[in-house]
């Protein structure tokens, strides 16, 4: 008898589940129809007008990568740029690497930041100080392991003049994909997903903002106006705070997928994506211990219903099952197919193998724990350690 109590409310909580994944899974597809993409017209004629480019990479010990990133953009279609390569106090060979590129390149600007002033995180302040350098009519910051297709710059100048907007970002796909980056990553960046799809995004009457450091283009004038990245000197997400700035004056955004146009490096080790979106979730979500309560709840319970799939699932192969545990059974394997399909959508659109779907329990349970340890870090005030420096 409390077996079958048990497994009654694990139906009913499984059912509240289904219908409220049924729910986000309608929004999903019609944030799927109506997801803005870039024109594939490349025409861009340098002698036309077209504005000169500024493009900032910061980097901080990015020897095996700021190579690959600062030739990807030279190489591009379009050829009214200028590059400035910030480095933030290297330890490694990056400045060296920079000073050879720019003798071998006109365009090529270097600027070596020796020190870091209080109260300023460090990429923010490196791409403060190649701003300040630039000579730009439109402004992109980019990072030092990302690398950018030919067309990605024309196709994007278009894309912002031809729909008058102030800003865009482009969201990056990886050089090459593994279970980390299609298994894990891709139920982390759902989190961040569920408090800012990008249809709402790109919604200028809905507060909800995001951007991805991989790829910010901007206008020169408006990043002046809004007080440039000194006023985001110590925001650990820079890049979703100055979207979020942007947004609430009023300014014109739009953010977009950048399917094969920006990659940027795979994680090497299961820890490096767990503190990229430790980092993440405690700077995107301000903090908000609500909201992050909210981040935990949807995770925790996603691997709540996970366990309940196999228990059941086990009792009823076993011949062991009562009727409200088949019931169980069949109820949650209905959230696992609501909830692995969209994944396996996702993970095939940017280029990972769709079967890494699969593996959804073994996802929502490392999100869980990412989760969980952001909203201990808050609660304590201990902070996020990122790339040597701790912020809070």
């Amino acid at each position: 008898m409390p077996d079958d109590l048990l497994a009654w409310a694990g139906l009913l909580f499984a059912v509240v589940a289904l219908i409220d994944v049924l729910r986000l899974n309608m929004l999903f597809v019609g944030a799927l129809k109506h997801e803005p993409t870039l024109p594939r017209s490349t025409e861009c004629n340098p002698t036309d007008g077209s504005p000169l480019v500024s493009v900032i990479i910061p980097a901080k010990d990015e020897e095996p990568h700021i190579e690959q990133a600062a030739r990807s953009i030279l190489a591009s279609r379009y050829q009214p740029i200028e590059l400035l390569l910030v480095d933030d106090r290297s330890q490694d060979g990056t400045l060296a690497i920079m000073e050879r590129l720019a003798r071998e390149d006109p365009r090529i600007k270097v600027v070596s930041v020796k020190e870091l002033p209080e109260g300023w995180t460090g990429k923010t302040h490196a791409t403060f100080q190649g701003a300040k350098s630039a000579s730009g009519e439109i402004l992109l910051f980019t990072d030092a392991d990302a690398v950018v297709s030919p067309d990605a710059l024309p196709r994007s100048i278009r894309f912002l003049k031809a729909n008058n907007l102030d800003m865009m970002s482009l969201l990056p796909g990886f050089t090459r994909r593994g279970f980390i980056e299609d298994a894990v990553h891709t139920h982390l960046s759902f989190g961040i997903s569920f408090f800012y799809p990008l249809h709402l995004v790109n919604d200028q009457g809905n507060p909800a903002a995001l951007a991805s450091g991989c790829f910010i283009m901007i206008r020169r004038d408006v990043y002046e106006e809004i007080g440039t990245w000194a006023r985001l000197k110590n925001e650990v997400t820079e890049d979703v705070a100055l979207s979020k700035l942007l947004k609430a004056g009023g300014r014109r955004l739009r953010v977009l997928r950048a399917r094969d146009m920006v990659h940027t490096k795979p994680f090497d080790r299961l820890g490096d994506v767990c503190r990229f979106w430790q980092r993440t979730f405690y700077g995107a979500l301000e903090r908000s211990i609500p909201k992050v309560v909210r981040l935990v709840t949807n995770y925790v319970a996603l691997s709540v219903l996970s366990a309940l799939f196999v228990v059941s699932g086990i009792a009823c192969l076993t011949g062991a099952a009562r009727l409200p545990v088949c019931l169980l059974f069949a109820v949650t394997a209905l959230v696992m197919a609501a909830v692995i399909i969209p994944s396996a959508v996702i993970i095939h659109q940017e280029r990972g193998h769709w079967a890494y779907g699969l593996t959804m329990p073994v996802g929502v349970l490392i999100a869980a724990w990412v989760a969980v340890s952001t909203l201990i870090r808050i609660l304590s005030n201990e902070g996020i350690r990122w790339r040597g420096s701790l912020y809070k």
